[in-house]
This record gives C-alpha cells, sequence and structure tokens, in this order.
C-alpha cells in the first residue's frame, strides 16, 4: 500500500483541491495524478494503476535558437 511521506494538493477533474496526507489512504485517480516521487515513503505499484494513468506524450522538441554572426576580426580590432 502506498504511503505518502508529506502532504500534498491534488485538484481532480471537476477542479476540486484535495489536500491528503501520511495518515490518509489515496484513492487511485490522485495516486495517479502525484508525480513527484519525494512525496511518498512507499511509492504505489504503476502496474496497479495501469488504466487509470493517462498517455503520456513525448516531450515536444523545440528547436534552438540561432545564434548572430560574431562580428569579423578585424571590425573588433580595427585592423
Amino acid at each position: 500500500m502506498a504511503k505518502l511521506a508529506t502532504f500534498v494538493h491534488v485538484t481532480d477533474e471537476k477542479g476540486t483541491n484535495h489536500v491528503f496526507g501520511p495518515a490518509d489512504e489515496v484513492p487511485a485517480w490522485a495516486e495517479s495524478l502525484i508525480t513527484n516521487p519525494k512525496a511518498w515513503s512507499e511509492p504505489p505499484s504503476r502496474s496497479a494503476n495501469r488504466l487509470t494513468v493517462p498517455e503520456s506524450r513525448p516531450p515536444v522538441k523545440r528547436a534552438t535558437p540561432r545564434r548572430k554572426a560574431a562580428a569579423g576580426d578585424d571590425a573588433v580590432h580595427g585592423g
């Protein structure tokens, strides 16, 4: 059984806030939303919640911004 190490705040699908602590039994829907491993003293088994965990998308790759070309050596040193 999963146990929390600290208090966590979770918002459900209706927008209602819930607070769970180390002495509380965390429902399956909330277990899937608590992703910080430091929040758990005993992490939940992910195989039991596999059906309730939403499919995650791969991270979006962003292009690295181009750098401006450096000034020529003659312009910097006056040569």
